[in-house]
C-alpha cells in the first residue's frame, strides 16, 4: 500500500501554522509528547509510548564464539522492524529506507558510543563470549520513531539481566533463575536521540515532530546525547542547511532533554524492581489493567454525548427553570416516534431501553472553557468483581423498568392530546472533550 500523497493545502497549512508558533496538537514549539514507560513480566522487554507513537523492545542473549579481531569482548546487535502493524505503507517482507536509517542511528548512539560493557560480557577468551540481541518492533508510527525506538532500546538495556554461568574446564554451564540470581548488564552511560524538525529555510525548529510534521518539514536533525550532555552522534537529513546558532541553540534544549528522559527511565526501572521485590504483580496485563498499554489511554479524546449538559458549579443551566420536565418531554417524544415505527409496544421497550449507570460517585467533573476533565475521587482499581457486577445490574434493572413506566404514561398522555412539542436532535447532543490529568 503506497503513503497517502500530501496535498498543497496541507503542507501550506502546517507551515503557515509554524510560522505563527502554532502546532496542530496544541503543543508548543519546544514542548515533547507525553512518554510513558512499562515493563513485562520478563526482563528487558519494554513498551514505550510517546504521544500516540509506540514501540516494544526486547533484548535476548545466547553463547557464541567471539569475533577473532576482539576475543575479549562480547557482541551487541541492535535490529529495528518497521512493518504493516506501524503503518499500512511499510512492507513487511523488506526493510524500507526509513528502517535502514533508524537502524544506523540507533547503532551510531548506543553501539558506537560503548556505552555498553562488552568486556564484561567475556565467558572464556576467545572461546565463548555473550551475544546480547536488541530487536525493537514499531507497533504505532504517529511521528519522531527515533526517539521512541531509542528509549525503549535503552530502557531494554538498562532493565535486562542475563544468567549467570559457571566455568567448569571447557564447560559453561548456564544457570536458571531459580538457581542463581541473574546478573545486570554494566552501562558507561545513558545515551539517547532527540529529533528536531527543522522550518522556515532552517530558521525555525520544532522538538518531538508528528508524522505529519516530519512529512512537510525541510529537514530533520537527531541528536545522540547522554546525562552528561556528551554528544555520541549527529545526524542532519533534508534540503535546507541549518545555521551553527540554531543548531547550538537545540543542541542545549536536546541535552537538558535527555538528561529529563534517563531520569525518568531510571525511576521507573527502581519501581519496577521495587515491585518485584514486594512480591507485586507486574507484567503488561496489569498494566491493561491501569490503562497504561490500551489503545484508549490517550491524553485527548473526543465523544458525543446524547441528553447530556454539563454544568458548571456556582452557574446557572442555560436551559429553563424546568429542565427536568423537559427531558422527560423529549423522551415522551422519542417513545412516540418510535412507537410509529414498530409494531409493539413490547418491542418498543426493548429497542429504546437504555444503559442508565450512576457513575456520579466515581468520578469528579472539572469542566474548562472548551473540555471536561472526569477525575476518579479513588486511586483504587476500579474492576468490578462478579458479585458487584450483579448488584449493579439488578440496579439498572430497576431505574430501567421504572424509566419504562414512566416513558408509557407519558405516551398515553401524549396520544390524548395533553401535551406537544417538537424534537430537535441537535439540542440533545453535546460534544465533549476528556483530556487526561496525568500530563
Amino acid at each position: 500500500m503506497k503513503e497517502r500523497v500530501l496535498t498543497t493545502n496541507e503542507k501550506s497549512f502546517v507551515q503557515k501554522a509554524i510560522l505563527e508558533s502554532i502546532r496542530l496538537d496544541g503543543r508548543t514549539l519546544d514542548e515533547f509528547r507525553k512518554l510513558r514507560i512499562s515493563f513485562g513480566s520478563e526482563w528487558g522487554l519494554v513498551h514505550v509510548i510517546l504521544g500516540e507513537t509506540r514501540a516494544l523492545a526486547r533484548i535476548t542473549c545466547e553463547v557464541v564464539e567471539p569475533k577473532a579481531t576482539r576475543p575479549n569482548e562480547g557482541m551487541l546487535f541492535l535490529n529495528v522492524e518497521l512493518g504493516p502493524m506501524a503503518a499500512p505503507h511499510f512492507d513487511g517482507g523488506r526493510q524500507s529506507d526509513e528502517c535502514v536509517q533508524l537502524n544506523r542511528i540507533l547503532e551510531r548512539a548506543l553501539k558506537d558510543s560503548n556505552c555498553v560493557d562488552l568486556e564484561s560480557l567475556c565467558l572464556v577468551s576467545e572461546e565463548k563470549v555473550w551475544k546480547l540481541r536488541v530487536d525493537v518492533t514499531v507497533l504505532n508510527h504517529e511521528g519522531n520513531a527515533i526517539d521512541c525506538c531509542s528509549i525503549a532500546a535503552l530502557t531494554a538495556l538498562a532493565h535486562f539481566k542475563r544468567p549467570d554461568i559457571t566455568v567448569d574446564g571447557e564447560d559453561v554451564i548456564v544457570h536458571t533463575i531459580e538457581e542463581k540470581d541473574p546478573l545486570k548488564v554494566t552501562l558507561f552511560h545513558y545515551p539517547l536521540c532527540v529529533s528536531y524538525a527543522i522550518f522556515n529555510q532552517g530558521k525555525i525548529a520544532i522538538a518531538d515532530p508528528t508524522y505529519l510534521e516530519e512529512r512537510v518539514a525541510e529537514a530533520r536533525m537527531v541528536f545522540g546525547l547522554n546525562s552528561y550532555g556528551e554528544l555520541c552522534g549527529l545526524h542532519l537529513g533534508g534540503t535546507t542547511l541549518t545555521s551553527a546558532e540554531l543548531l547550538l541553540r537545540t543542541s542545549a534544549k536536546a541535552s537538558k532533554r535527555a538528561r529529563l528522559v534517563v531520569e525518568r527511565i531510571k525511576a521507573a526501572i527502581q519501581k519496577d524492581a521495587e515491585d518485584r521485590e514486594k512480591g507485586r504483580p507486574v507484567g503488561f496485563s496489569e498494566g491493561i489493567e491501569r490503562n497504561e498499554t490500551t489503545v484508549h489511554a490517550k491524553d485527548r479524546m473526543q465523544v458525543r454525548l446524547k441528553r447530556f449538559k454539563l454544568q458548571i458549579e456556582g452557574q446557572e443551566r442555560t436551559d429553563s427553570d424546568d429542565g427536568q420536565d423537559e427531558e422527560d418531554e423529549e423522551e415522551v417524544a422519542q417513545e412516540e416516534m418510535e412507537a410509529t415505527n414498530d409494531a409493539s409496544a413490547d418491542a418498543n421497550d426493548q429497542s429504546d431501553d437504555v444503559m442508565l449507570v450512576d457513575d456520579t460517585d466515581a468520578v469528579v467533573e472539572e469542566v474548562g472553557e472548551t473540555a471536561a476533565v472526569l477525575v476518579p475521587k479513588s486511586g483504587a482499581n476500579q474492576w468490578l468483581t462478579e458479585e458487584e457486577l450483579v448488584a449493579a445490574k439488578e440496579k439498572t434493572g430497576k431505574k430501567r423498568s421504572k424509566a419504562s413506566l414512566k416513558r408509557k404514561k407519558k405516551s398515553l398522555l401524549l396520544k390524548q392530546g395533553t401535551s406537544e412539542m417538537l424534537l430537535d436532535d441537535s439540542s440533545e447532543e453535546e460534544t465533549v472533550t476528556l483530556t487526561s490529568t496525568d500530563m
